[in-house]
């Protein structure tokens, strides 16, 4: 018949209104294709009292949250027994747990470390004048709840700490924008910054550091005794992780390096001073005006500039850092130093725990082996050593 749709015509115009709907979904659009006898298998509808259905929110269909969750399940935790020879050498190494903690940014240098390598401050308010002052409660108080609120973090290393309490220009960058929102403008100027935070974060590593070696020092068969930290003294021993010795492992060349850095640190305050006071004979810029007879303006000096005097270079002031190793059974493991890490008393206080007399009279050394049960101690160890490293000579057998 002259005019009648074809079947593809008829289709077509059939299939605009749910055609409508995926471009402006809405009530109107899912009524069309509820009239129209359609099945949905994306969504979910309800019928009303009058016959008509109506779709179920996003949130609350459960169509859509069982698509959702096919993407958003949790992976299955690896079985202990089903892990291979490397992966369970993996799960005890201390060095592997530090790296794989979650990366976080240093805002006092603009850098990204893993969390370990960082020391947190968190806000606390003075319990006398109630001013909000910054202390390190992720290792002052572990077994509370660490919901703190927001941190400062920045890289640990007494170095490092000590450069930031100079002066509050050097811990403001540290600050994240949240305290602002938290705080507000005039609390945050009186944000508090202890003198002492380098000796008092050191007092609390060691502390903890003492509370965890102590379950090793008390019962004997934790740690295997070893004559020296030589490499031939270690060889009979199996499964070594790190190595502690009760002795320093300070030498001579300590002594100069500390000297070194008292002959610079005296160069500076001289170039500080120089610069300050005849900084004048040697701006070039006021040189030049006193040729011209300083009636040029084009000389003047930039607001910018600072004389330039001669100093050491920053790669030979902070030379790279390193830590002391031995030699066990061709690869390097830890040697860790109790009287330079813990200090003389505390170390000797490990040792009473053992009642081992001898050992102290020998500078006996222990070895910890390798053990899922020993990282937490070695990421102390490690976190201690790393906070007291400084650039300079190390010891090696």
């Amino acid at each position: 018949m002259p005019g009648r749709p074809t079947t593809a015509a008829a289709a077509a115009a059939a299939a605009r209104p749910c055609l409508r709907s995926l471009h402006n979904p809405g009530k109107a659009s899912y009524a069309t294709c509820a009239r129209q006898g359609e099945p949905d298998a994306h969504r979910t509808f309800r019928v009303r009292d009058r016959g008509t259905r109506l779709p179920l929110p996003p949130i609350l269909d459960p169509i859509v949250v069982a698509h959702k969750k096919r993407w958003k399940q949790k992976k299955v935790e690896p079985d202990a027994s089903s892990l291979t020879p490397f992966q369970k050498k993996l799960l005890s190494t201390s060095f592997a747990h530090a790296l794989a903690s979650p990366v976080r940014l240093e805002r006092s240098a603009s850098i990204l470390l893993p969390s370990h390598l960082l020391l947190s401050l968190h806000l606390k308010p003075h319990p006398e004048t109630q001013e909000p002052w910054l202390l390190p409660l992720s290792i002052s108080a572990p077994r509370v709840p660490k919901n703190h609120g927001p941190p400062i973090r920045f890289l640990a290393s007494m170095h490092n700490t000590a450069y930031l309490t100079r002066k509050k220009a050097h811990w403001r960058p540290a600050i994240e924008r949240r305290f602002t929102t938290l705080l507000g403008t005039t609390a945050l100027e009186k944000l508090v910054w202890r003198e002492d935070m380098p000796d008092l974060i050191l007092k609390l590593l060691r502390d903890r550091a003492v509370e965890k070696l102590s379950w090793y020092f008390k019962w004997r068969g934790r740690l295997a005794l070893a004559k020296s930290p030589l490499p031939s003294h270690l060889e009979a021993i199996d499964n070594v992780s790190c190595v502690l010795f009760y002795g320093s492992l300070k030498t001579r060349a300590h002594e100069l390096q500390q000297e070194a850095e008292e002959i610079v640190a005296d160069i500076d305050k001289w170039v500080i001073y120089f610069r300050t006071n005849f900084g004048s004979y040697v701006d070039p810029h006021k040189s030049m005006a006193s040729v011209s007879g300083g009636k040029t303006a084009g000389y003047k000096t930039p607001s910018w500039y600072e004389p330039l005097v001669p100093r050491l270079t920053s790669r030979a002031l902070f030379p790279p850092l390193e830590y002391s190793t031995t030699i066990w059974r061709g690869r390097k493991v830890p040697l860790y130093s109790l009287t330079d890490m813990l200090g003389e008393e505390k170390a000797l206080q490990l040792l009473e725990m053992r009642g081992d007399e001898e050992a102290i009279e020998k500078r006996g050394c222990w070895v910890m082996k390798c053990g899922r049960h020993n990282v937490s101690v070695e990421l102390l160890l490690l976190q201690l050593n790393s906070y007291l490293a400084t650039p300079g000579p190390v010891w090696h057998p």
